[in-house]
């Protein structure tokens, strides 16, 4: 059961991203720049058009989240193959054919402050080419010649799915509960934080024990990170974050904050939230964010990412000491204190 209520109203230090940064990226940037030269590599295509949007999603100046991640924990692990770099590679394309495809089902214009694929090349080549993508990742995942790594590919590319369906559901409703949001990150999200860490652990031949642990922090992170991207969504800067403030609430999606906030003030919030789903933003999403604000709804789900956050760093301790873990460890403060 969610519970949004139970926390304290401490405040969490806010670390210093940019430090965060430097823990982070001197560990991994050399492969990083091999999974960029990877990622384009395997977008381009003598079929013009493919070529066309490849270069338009490589363009896109993506975060590369999922492969920094699954990276740092192949350093973890200590492996030393030659398939890390090609597995980051995957994970991003997996991550950028959802990205297409959630923006072909939302009917999406802008993505990360540009156009989006499906505005420029219309509905059908564009989900053609999520389709693409994720071909190509599992083409690709075949170079690791791993029965496990292509199930745990294809396990977490099923939960996706089955939480994309399961959203299309919710889209109009205020009544869905709080747990109901929490499965839906779950699946959309975190089951490929998950796969991204335990990857590592099957490629350096671990145990049960570590690949569970590895599996249990990228789902805490994954939470953490879509938890704090639900909130920006209300209190970030639109320029920044390269999307109207309340995006989600303009389709249809009543995130965490507005759920909880419905069992404090429901009859003022599901008015305002009513009216920006038909449409009437003006005035009335800065209304909303300030009522989020005032209920403590917006306090609550941060709390519930902090606590996902400590869950995480605590799915570290079979680990040895080093800078990988300490990376590791310092990445869920990083989420926490990100502004987009």
């Amino acid at each position: 059961m969610t519970q949004l209520s139970g926390f304290g109203r401490a405040e969490h230090p806010r670390p210093d991203p940019a430090s965060l940064r430097d823990d982070i990226l001197p560990l991994v940037g050399d492969a990083l720049d091999r999974v960029e030269l990877l990622f384009r590599e395997n977008l381009a295509s003598p079929v013009g058009i493919v070529h066309e949007i490849g270069e338009f999603v490589v363009a896109g100046d993506g975060k590369r989240l999922r492969p920094t991640l699954h990276l740092l924990c192949t350093r973890l692990c200590g492996y030393g193959g030659p398939h890390d770099v090609v597995l980051a590679t995957v994970l991003e394309l997996i991550h950028g054919a959802t990205l297409i495809h959630d923006d072909v089902i939302d009917e999406a214009t802008t993505r990360r402050g540009r156009a989006s694929a499906n505005f420029r090349w219309g509905n059908q080549v564009t989900v053609l080419f999520g389709d693409y993508m994720f071909a190509k990742a599992m083409q690709m995942a075949l170079r690791a010649e791993s029965l496990e790594v292509m199930e745990l590919l294809a396990e977490a590319t099923l939960r996706m799915t089955e939480g994309e369906m399961l959203q299309t559901r919710y889209v109009g409703r205020l009544d869905v509960s709080a747990d109901e949001c929490v499965s839906l990150i779950e699946k959309k999200t975190a089951a490929l934080f998950g796969c991204c860490c335990e990857l590592a652990a099957i490629l350096a031949g671990k145990d049960a024990r570590h690949r569970k642990a590895l599996r249990r922090y990228g789902r805490h992170l994954g939470i953490t990170f879509q938890l704090i991207d639900d909130l920006l969504d209300f209190t970030g800067n639109e320029g920044v974050m390269g999307k109207p403030v309340a995006s989600d609430l303009r389709s249809g999606k009543a995130t965490l904050a507005v759920i909880d906030a419905l069992s404090d003030d429901g009859d003022e919030v599901r008015a305002l939230a009513t009216l920006i789903m038909d449409g009437e933003h003006d005035g009335t999403v800065g209304r909303l964010t300030k009522l989020l604000d005032a209920t403590g709804a917006l306090h609550r789900t941060r709390e519930l990412a902090a606590s996902h956050a400590a869950e995480a760093t605590r799915q570290l301790e079979p680990f040895a000491p080093g800078p990988a873990r300490d990376a590791l460890e310092a990445l869920p403060a990083l989420l926490l204190c990100r502004d987009h």
